[in-house]
């Protein structure tokens, strides 16, 4: 692949990856991971749907669902509901320590370098545990979630 992409302009690079990005995903048959994976701390899915849902504006991160949609799925953003919790927790903390940079405007190294390390392990084994936000989820303080 190497010798074929090294052929390719900065333009021909931004085509196919705006090509591959609007392609329908599919389940890969051949997938054998242990999908979903049991989400066992209801404390730490509390967290995670706080994050999902609202973000924390005291800390200026915005809600997950703000870029990867109200399911863990947006076209055009990469999905995290059918992603294995070890794997989010993995690329959470790549984006943390900078060693992970494809993110457009910086916006995921900013959000996960203000994550705590509890945070980024409940907001991946929610999404590794397959759950979704349910609709009027109650925001902390009360305030009813977005419809």
């Amino acid at each position: 692949m190497q010798p074929i992409a090294a052929q390719l302009s900065a333009q021909g690079v931004a085509d196919v990856a705006a090509y591959y990005s609007m392609l329908p995903t599919t389940p890969d048959p051949q997938d054998n991971r242990s999908f979903p994976q049991p989400m066992s701390d209801p404390e730490k899915a509390r967290m995670a749907e706080d994050l999902i849902v609202f973000g924390d504006g005291h800390r200026g991160i915005p809600p997950c669902q703000a870029c990867h949609g109200p399911v863990g799925y947006l076209k055009g953003a990469p999905p995290l509901i059918p992603q294995n919790g070890d794997y989010l927790l993995t690329q959470l903390k790549h984006f943390s320590d900078g060693s992970r940079a494809n993110d457009i405007n910086v916006v995921m190294r900013s959000v996960a370098k203000q994550l705590t390390d509890e945070e980024k392990t409940a907001v991946s084994e929610y999404y590794g545990a397959g759950r979704g936000p349910a609709a009027g989820t109650p925001h902390p303080a009360g305030v009813p979630a977005p419809q």
